[in-house]
């Protein structure tokens, strides 16, 4: 008989699974994904650059890190490339954690969560305050001497306030690694803090290639922070993190970045117009430092579950911290988005 050895708290962790299938839907606006296509013209480029060697061997990452290090103003050895931020995220938490406390807010990417209670951490989110903001203050308070790890998403998700790095600095001033997720600081009028990693050895930053570069399907991250951290967490870096395929789709985003750049200001300039759309005509609209915003459906005379029904829009209705009302919905911006039919009618 084979023993089998049960990690019995493993069952108690909750874990979330997206079955969607998103290729039914007409409009997909529910995961903050781009559905904007590139131009045909930049798209039949990228696919003619292909072969079928790039799908035989493993891929050989060297040139695209060093062409990520150049993008981001970093050196080589601050770079840890991985299957995503959140595999990133993973990693750190197996580097920096010792079953202490990880600290972050809450409500918060989901995984953080997952990620601290699968290394057996205390998880303790901070929960936002009345308008949005999560108290730095009630955050120092809490760490203590056995926290392993502060998380904070910047521009938060889910309600997307941003910290200035004065606000950050505060953090990084005390005796525990600090984890700042930017994964949509593209879509805030912010700038990154990638390049304090030379001034603060405890900082680390997570970006990706899936929110502004459009390339979710790619499964492409990195974390940067200084060489001594880039050697404990390439520790456990895969093999092989990254497909050679999605490296070189990410690579060729990185020689046009002005279609990523113009997509990025198109989706800014969009959600100023959808937030005075809605608002005229009585949606109470909550912005966001990322590329969605929420909008409560609860206005005499329109149905929009009928709507986004009738034209088949998949989209995520939600609660919000410090509402009892659950008819919010979370609305994932594109560009022309006030265009279409059902915004129209919408409205």
């Amino acid at each position: 008989m084979v023993k089998v050895i049960e990690k019995k708290w493993l069952r108690e962790i909750e874990r979330k699974v997206d079955l969607e299938d998103k290729f039914q839907y007409d409009y997909v606006l529910n995961q903050s994904e781009r559905t904007q296509h590139l131009p045909d013209n930049l798209y039949q480029e990228f696919l003619s650059s292909l072969k079928q060697e790039d799908f035989f061997f493993y891929p050989n990452t060297e040139k695209f890190k060093e062409k990520i290090c150049e993008f981001y103003g970093v050196d080589y050895n601050q770079l840890y490339l991985c299957a995503g931020s959140d595999l990133g995220i993973k990693s750190v938490l197996e580097a920096f954690t010792d079953g202490g406390r990880v600290i972050s807010s809450a409500p918060s990417y989901p995984m953080y969560k997952v990620y601290s209670e699968l290394y057996q951490c205390e998880y303790f989110g901070i929960p936002h305050e009345k308008d949005y903001t999560i108290s730095m203050e009630k955050i120092l308070s809490n760490i203590t001497d056995d926290t392993d790890l502060v998380i904070l998403a910047n521009p938060n998700s889910p309600m997307g306030e941003y910290k200035s790095f004065d606000e950050i600095r505060i953090l990084l001033e005390q005796d525990v690694p600090v984890l700042i997720d930017e994964a949509y600081i593209e879509f805030s009028d912010n700038e990154s803090i990638v390049n304090e990693i030379n001034n603060y050895s405890n900082l680390l930053v997570t970006r990706t290639f899936s929110k502004a570069f459009g390339a979710a399907g790619c499964r492409v991250g990195m974390v940067f922070s200084s060489s001594d951290n880039m050697e404990l967490i390439s520790k456990f870096r895969p093999m092989h993190p990254i497909t050679g395929v999605s490296m070189k789709y990410c690579e060729f985003l990185l020689d046009n970045h002005s279609v990523v750049s113009e997509y990025v200001e198109d989706v800014k300039q969009e959600k100023k117009k959808m937030i005075s759309l809605l608002s005229e005509v009585g949606f109470e609209v909550i912005d966001c430092n990322c590329n969605w915003i929420y909008f409560n459906n609860e206005v005499d005379n329109i149905d929009t579950i009928e709507i986004f029904d009738k034209y088949k829009v998949l989209i995520r209705y939600v609660s919000i911290p410090h509402d009892d009302r659950k008819q919010w919905c979370r609305f994932v911006i594109q560009p022309d988005i006030h265009k279409t039919l059902f915004i129209k009618e919408l409205l």
